[in-house]
Order: C-alpha cells, then sequence, then structure tokens
C-alpha cells in the first residue's frame, strides 16, 4: 500500500471515528415559549459536551409536533428522539413496536428507583422502560398578581366558592378576575382543578385512574360543571384564540387577577425576570391542597437499526436522566425534576411547596389525563369541556351525563 494511499484510508478512518463520537441527535419537541427554549437548551448543551450534536426541531405546539414524529416515522426517517406525554399514547407506540428498549441505561441510572412509581407504570411497556421523564409539573397551580392581591386586601382562596366571591370584588375593582385563553388545553387545565377541588381526592382518582362512571356522574362533577360555567363570567373578551404564555402576560402585567395553569408558567416569569412571592403569586388551586395533579414531558426514541442512531439515543437518554442535568433544566421549565434525587435546593419557593405535597406520597399523586386515558378519551373530553365552557345553552346536567358516557367507555 502507499503512503500517500495508507495516509487517506488513515484520515477516512479518523473522520469516521469523529463522526461517529459526534452522535447527532435530531430531536423534535414543542417547546418554544421563551422558558420553555432556555429549558431544552440545557439539554442540547450538555449533550454537545459530552460529544454528541443536538439538531433541534422545535415545532409549535404537541399535536403538530406528534404528527411530525409520526409521519417520519411512517416515512422510514424517525427522528433519534421526539417529545411526548407520558401515559398511554407512549405505551400505544411501544405496543406497535415502534420505540427503543432503554432497560439498560435505566438500570445503570438507577431510574425506577427514584421515580414516582406512577411515573415508573407509564413509562414501561411489558416490563421494559421505554422513555424518559424530564419533568414534574404540577398542572394545579394559580398563579396571581401580587399587586392586585394585596391591594384588595385578599389571600388565595381555599376552595372555590370563596374563589368566584373574591372574583366579584376583583371585577367590581375593575381588574379581570381570570385570566384564561382560546386553546382547549388552558380550558381543561382549569376543569382539572375545578373537578379536584368538587370532588375531593379520593373521587378525583376513582374518575381519573379507576375510570368510575358512577362517581363520574355524581353530584361532586355536576358541582365541578356550574363552577365552570361561573368562572365563565370572569374572564376577558380577548380570550378566543389566545395562547397561554400571551394570557399569562394579563397576570404579569396586573391586568388580571389570576391564572390556573401547570408550573410551566414559571418559566415565562422566570424569563421576564419576575421572582415568586415578590412579583407575583403561586399557590396551589381552590380546594387541591395535599394533591399535586401531575403532567410529565417524556422523550420516546423510535427504534432505528443503526448502531450510531441507538448510541446517540443512549447518549441522551443518558443526559436527560442526570439528576444535577434535570435540576439545572428545572431552573427554566417551572417544574420538579421527575427525579426525586435531584438536588432543588436551587428552585424556587413555588417549587419547594410542590415537592413537599409530592413527597406526601402516592395518595397526594393525582394523574391528568395523558397519565388516565388514551389520546381518544382525552380528546373525547377535551370537546366537552370546550364546548360547555363556551356554551350559554349546555347545562351542568347535560354536561356531567355527558363525561360519565365518556369515563364508562373509556379503557379499565
Amino acid at each position: 500500500m502507499s503512503r500517500t494511499r495508507s495516509a487517506l484510508l488513515g484520515l477516512a478512518m479518523s473522520m469516521a471515528a469523529s463522526a461517529a463520537s459526534a452522535q447527532p441527535a435530531d430531536v423534535i419537541h414543542w417547546w418554544t415559549s421563551g422558558g420553555e427554549s432556555k429549558a431544552v437548551g440545557v439539554f442540547a448543551a450538555e449533550y454537545n459536551k459530552r460529544g454528541g450534536t443536538w439538531i433541534d426541531n422545535a415545532v409549535v405546539g404537541g399535536p403538530a409536533a406528534r404528527a411530525a414524529s409520526m409521519n417520519r416515522i411512517a416515512g422510514g426517517n424517525p427522528p433519534v428522539a421526539t417529545m411526548w406525554n407520558v401515559g398511554v399514547a407512549v405505551r400505544q407506540l411501544a405496543e406497535q413496536g415502534l420505540l427503543t428498549n432503554l432497560d439498560d441505561v435505566a438500570k445503570a441510572g438507577n431510574w425506577v428507583a427514584n421515580l414516582p412509581p406512577l411515573i415508573v407504570k407509564n413509562i414501561s411497556y411489558d416490563g421494559h422502560i421505554v422513555a424518559v421523564p424530564v419533568d414534574l409539573h404540577g398542572g394545579n397551580w394559580m398563579f396571581y398578581s401580587k399587586k392586585i392581591y394585596d391591594e384588595l386586601k385578599l389571600q388565595p382562596a381555599k376552595d372555590w366558592d370563596e374563589f368566584l366571591a373574591q372574583a366579584e370584588k376583583i371585577k367590581a375593582a375593575g381588574y379581570t378576575p381570570l385570566a384564561i385563553g382560546g386553546q382547549p388545553f388552558q380550558e381543561v387545565w382549569l376543569w382539572m382543578p375545578v373537578l379536584l377541588g368538587s370532588t375531593g381526592k379520593e373521587n378525583f382518582k376513582k374518575i381519573y385512574a379507576d375510570h368510575d362512571a358512577t362517581v363520574a356522574a355524581g353530584p361532586g362533577v355536576k358541582k365541578a360543571f356550574e363552577v365552570m360555567a361561573k368562572l365563565r363570567q370572569y374572564t376577558d373578551a380577548g380570550r378566543p384564540n389566545r395562547k397561554w404564555n400571551d394570557t399569562l402576560l394579563l397576570v404579569q402585567n396586573n391586568k388580571a387577577a389570576s391564572q390556573f395553569l401547570g408550573d410551566w408558567g414559571k418559566g415565562e416569569f422566570a424569563a421576564a425576570g419576575l421572582k415568586p412571592m415578590v412579583d407575583y403569586g403561586c399557590a396551589i388551586a381552590p380546594g387541591n391542597q395535599g394533591a399535586y395533579i401531575m403532567n410529565v414531558d417524556v422523550f420516546a426514541f423510535p427504534k432505528n437499526s443503526k448502531p450510531e442512531v441507538l448510541a446517540a439515543q443512549k447518549k441522551l437518554a443518558e443526559v436527560m436522566m442526570d439528576p444535577a442535568t434535570q435540576a439545572q433544566f428545572n431552573l427554566f421549565k417551572g417544574a420538579l425534576p421527575a427525579r426525586l434525587d435531584a438536588n432543588i435546593s436551587a428552585l424556587d419557593v413555588c417549587a419547594q411547596a410542590g415537592k413537599q405535597i409530592i413527597d406526601g406520597g402516592p395518595a397526594n399523586q393525582m394523574p391528568n389525563t395523558a397519565l388516565a386515558f388514551s389520546s381518544d378519551v382525552d380528546g373525547q373530553i377535551t370537546d366537552l369541556i370546550t364546548s360547555y365552557f363556551n356554551s350559554t345553552t349546555m347545562t351542568a346536567e347535560a354536561a356531567t351525563a355527558a363525561f360519565a358516557k365518556i369515563i364508562a367507555n373509556a379503557d379499565k
């Protein structure tokens, strides 16, 4: 072999080794707001630091991002990783044989011992770990304007009746009592704490975990629909089609008194340089004390036969499940780390309060719709809540009957 040919061969091998070590990771996600972009940047930076190459594919909106992932999987060009919400939908992907088995990475990282049991159940299929949970959001937070609440000498309401009484006082003072946008998921994220506060923890779990249609047809659910109808009158005229982060600006700018949202809302406050319990307030929703409606973002890794892709997937899984990386990520995301062993001392007072509830054990850990139902059932519930909240003719009795029918037909 000539020296020239030998040198070229060596250069080619070196370039191939360099390309393999770079491990490009094509990642689809829907984190596009200010706080979310900063958060996902933590994963990207850490992956690059460990020798990978993060290729960012941000898609606006969860449904669009999931559709983009499925289209690429169906077309034979799957992404290395795709964001999803933990629950039935992820398990359905695993049932179809579409996801990479992460057992070896999970065992090495001691995942199972350091995650809430409900989360372990929902990232598993047929005894195998198939997804990476990166945060633990509480979906039943109330963010409120300290300026308005202090001005009117109010404290966060302990139940929904008290909240409605306060809303009258806030409205009379010239402020919007309740900020909510026109995206259907915003209405669902209002519905869940209203339902929890109206039925109590035990009955909420009977509906969402056990799919108990009898409880779903009961007086607590009817009361929840009645509360939703009353809340409608305390919103503003700009609600239709408004995004959640644009809605949060009403609270930030002290035009609206409160918004009910997952704790990802804190990421937007942080991005604006605002501090909890100084520039804005946070409290668990009325009647939800001692309960945390869990919403968990996960990354799934579509099955791929290429060794370099599998290596990238496992490196990315290690990065995302690193306790220190999760803690840093959630400084911007606003959530708790999914890993219970992560150091949260740097997180804000709202997160510390949420962690106390989570540490109370499974009795305090409530499933959201994604954890509880298939995508189809989740969609039916969303359609019902949206129709009811935007209707002036549908009665609470009719909505309760429709809700109970959906629960009765949900998979056990």
